[in-house]
């Protein structure tokens, strides 16, 4: 049967005729199906270096899905850019993941003596489609500076007026704001690199210390204001101006360096 718009659902029916008229109907097995074929490539592909031994690559779904839901992606690496070098895992290989729950995936146990290419491919259940390469085209690994630090919540402290209590949590995504797995809107933890059990959105290296800046200035270049810098994930800032609004922001650092600034939380001094 031609003509037949792609992606649409039809239904079947089969009747036999004789002279004396038609018989029941017979329905079709499966009841209904959809003109399909294979995806189109994903859109957007882009790898970033998460660590000495990870990359994480994200993407978008492709413009045209074949008529048929996009049911899985295929993220596949390798060391040379024909994806047909003779190396074996983890330098080379492939893994599938859901479309529902995933638009990045992070690979690990790579080196950094090496380069490596990626490239995604859509499923749906017409099969594979064209595969995507990432951009930039090749990555090496190397430690990173720690991504933006979550969670933050400030209150009034308790110990004396003109103060306030500051409180966050470690980062969850990379510096590179691609969460290693799942999406944007529903992160999830990056690995824990080999023989620790710290989660690589630090960069590669444990985090030192953190730094909490305040201001009465959005801009931070106001006279009233300063910096304070801890290794545990909270702080009380002290001597305020009652009355009087601050901004505050807080960044993560390592070894490597400062990780990006959280947005600036606007808060008025008790």
């Amino acid at each position: 049967i031609g003509n037949l718009s792609t992606g649409h659902y039809y239904f079947f029916r089969v009747s036999a005729w004789n002279s004396q008229g038609y018989g029941q109907p017979q329905f079709s097995s499966p009841p209904s199906l959809n003109p399909h074929k294979p995806p189109s490539a994903p859109t957007g592909v882009e790898v970033k270096v998460t660590s000495e031994t990870m990359l994480t690559v994200g993407w978008h779904p492709p413009s045209n899905n074949g008529g048929d839901q996009i049911r899985k992606y295929r993220v596949e690496w390798d060391t040379r850019a024909s994806f047909e070098s003779a190396n074996s895992p983890p330098h080379k290989g492939y893994i599938d993941v859901d479309a529902e729950e995933n638009s990045s995936h992070t690979i690990t146990m790579l080196s950094p003596d090496k380069v490596y290419f990626i490239r995604i491919f859509a499923f749906n259940s017409a099969g594979l489609g064209d595969p995507a390469v990432s951009d930039p085209l090749y990555v090496s690994t190397s430690n990173q500076v720690p991504g933006i630090v979550q969670g933050v919540a400030i209150h009034e402290s308790s110990s004396s007026s003109g103060s306030l209590d500051v409180k966050w949590q470690r980062p969850l995504i990379p510096h590179h704001g691609i969460p290693c797995f799942g999406t944007l809107d529903k992160p999830r933890e990056c690995p824990s690199r080999y023989g620790s059990t710290l989660r690589s959105s630090d960069g590669g290296e444990p985090i030192l210390e953190y730094q909490v800046e305040y201001n009465e200035r959005s801009d931070y270049r106001g006279t009233d204001g300063g910096r304070k810098i801890v290794s545990t994930t909270y702080t009380t800032i002290d001597q305020l101006t009652s009355g009087r609004n601050y901004y505050i922001r807080v960044l993560a650092r390592n070894t490597v360096g400062s990780g990006p600034y959280t947005t600036g939380y606007r808060v008025v001094a008790p």
